[in-house]
């Protein structure tokens, strides 16, 4: 019995080797040549590009502004583009949509409004305030309904972008302002 079991362990070694020996020839995963093409691969997979990050404007239709009435001029939506800078757009990610808040003010009080110009957030008497999160699409866009705001004032917006798998980097828009008007008599 102990002579039939070392036996078959031997021709079970003897298998192993065999089966080692065929997967480490040619242009095996583990060979040098394999190794090095992986690398490259990954290196290729994994590089990352600046990107360009732009905020625009838009009212209902996304039809792009520059003003908007207060207090019934259309809604503010708040669109991202995302691309290298190649032009070609972000596959995957999100956008973070914020807006300049001025700081000991409670948000979402219409009778004490904190939001702010962007020169408030640059000067330190502000901070960006989150208002959503949104996946860019396949096309590296992103939009965010800001809705309708009641009262004349400036406020200042901006995105952060958020790489997820795609080869454009995460960043920060600039700052761009966006006024609402009186309606004139």
């Amino acid at each position: 019995m102990k002579r039939m079991l070392a036996r078959r362990a031997l021709i079970t070694v003897a298998a192993g080797a065999a089966f080692a020996i065929t997967a480490c020839a040619g242009d095996s995963p583990v060979s040098p040549e394999g190794i090095a093409a992986r690398s490259a691969l990954s290196r290729q997979s994994s590089q990352v590009n600046p990107g360009i990050y732009q905020l625009s404007f838009y009212t209902n239709g996304l039809v792009p502004v520059t003003t908007l009435v207060a207090g019934g001029g259309g809604e503010l939506i708040l669109g991202a583009l995302v691309t290298d800078a190649a032009g070609a757009p972000a596959q995957g990610g999100s956008v973070t949509f914020q807006y300049c808040s001025l700081k000991g003010l409670p948000p979402h009080d219409i009778t004490r409004a904190d939001e702010a110009p962007s020169s408030a957030c640059a000067s330190g008497d502000g901070d960006w305030a989150r208002l959503t999160t949104v996946s860019v699409d396949a096309s590296g866009h992103a939009y965010m309904d800001f809705g309708i705001v009641m009262l004349p004032r400036t406020v200042g917006f901006r995105f952060a972008y958020t790489r997820k798998g795609g080869a454009v980097s995460s960043g920060v828009s600039a700052p761009a302002d966006f006024t609402w008007v009186a309606a004139s008599q």
